[in-house]
């Protein structure tokens, strides 16, 4: 079977179902089974330092890493583009948990990212995960892990 250009590189079916199951935690907070069934999944990660202002202000500062996910890409064989301090990418379910699991991985061994006066609860990630249900409607979460809690919470769904 010949590969559609850009089409989501296949995992193998035992390592696919391996890594959803492994992730069913995540799976049962994202809440929508058309995550499951769709044929494709477009990601977007950064990282970042939330930087506090006074107590009614903080701004998130982007991480500038663009070799933060080389191991998702040399493990997965799988394409993710680095653009505007953003790791961009389109797979399928398994390889899109699996891109989640290296830069969790990446934040929680990666110390020389943390300024000596930020501390590392202010540091983290943010994912956006973007699909597409069978009735054709885009359904959007975003996912957001600190350096301190590395569970992903769901931030926002639509």
């Amino acid at each position: 079977m010949k590969e559609q250009p850009g089409a989501p590189k296949q995992f193998s079916s035992h390592l696919g179902e391996e890594t959803v199951e492994k992730n069913r935690e995540l799976l049962a907070k994202i809440g929508s089974d058309s995550i499951l069934k769709a044929p494709a999944i477009k990601g977007s990660i950064y990282f970042y330092i939330n930087i506090c202002g006074d107590v009614t202000q903080s701004k998130e500062e982007l991480i500038d890493d663009p070799t933060a996910l080389n191991a998702a890409i040399e493990n997965l064989a799988i394409e993710i583009k680095y653009e505007n301090q953003h790791h961009r990418w389109v797979a399928q379910l398994p390889q899109a948990l699996k891109i989640l699991e290296f830069a969790a991985e990446h934040l929680s061994l990666n110390n020389n990212i943390l300024p000596d006066n930020i501390s590392p609860g202010n540091i983290g990630i943010n994912a956006e995960l973007k699909w597409r249900d069978e009735k054709d409607f885009e359904n959007i979460i975003h996912l957001t892990q600190s350096k301190v809690n590395a569970e992903w919470q769901v931030s926002r769904f639509t």
